[in-house]
């Protein structure tokens, strides 16, 4: 709701294909997610999947949840034995993903109504 994402664009056919991770506060109220995707099968990003759907809750962010979730999406995706995962970071976070390992591929484009770049970590 806070990026004005509408919620038809939230939700999509690989939700029940997907590894969900969420980091809850002591209350149960999630304070973070993200999903993994299956692998993509063919194409130059053969052996890659994808991290999708990352999010922390705005009076939550700072603490460190988002990169927790990063990594645990991360281990899971090597630990399946993937090439590598790639992700659409909105451009004011593509530090964070830098910071993590991710390298910028190709140009900067919009996704619901949001500037995004393509960001790709080979293990």
């Amino acid at each position: 709701m806070e990026q004005k994402v509408p919620a038809e664009m939230e939700w999509d056919e690989f939700d029940p294909l997907s590894l969900h991770a969420v980091l809850r506060a002591e209350d149960g109220t999630a304070s973070a997610c993200g999903r993994l995707l299956p692998v993509q099968a063919d194409g130059e990003d053969a052996g890659l999947c994808r991290i999708g759907r990352m999010a922390v809750r705005l009076d939550r962010r700072g603490q460190g949840l988002g990169a927790r979730v990063l990594d645990a999406l991360i281990l899971q995706s090597k630990e399946r034995g993937d090439a590598g995962v790639l992700l659409h970071a909105q451009c004011s976070a593509q530090g964070f993903y830098a910071g993590r390992g991710f390298a910028p591929r190709g140009d900067t484009f919009d996704e619901a109504g949001i500037e995004h770049i393509e960001m790709v970590l080979r293990f």
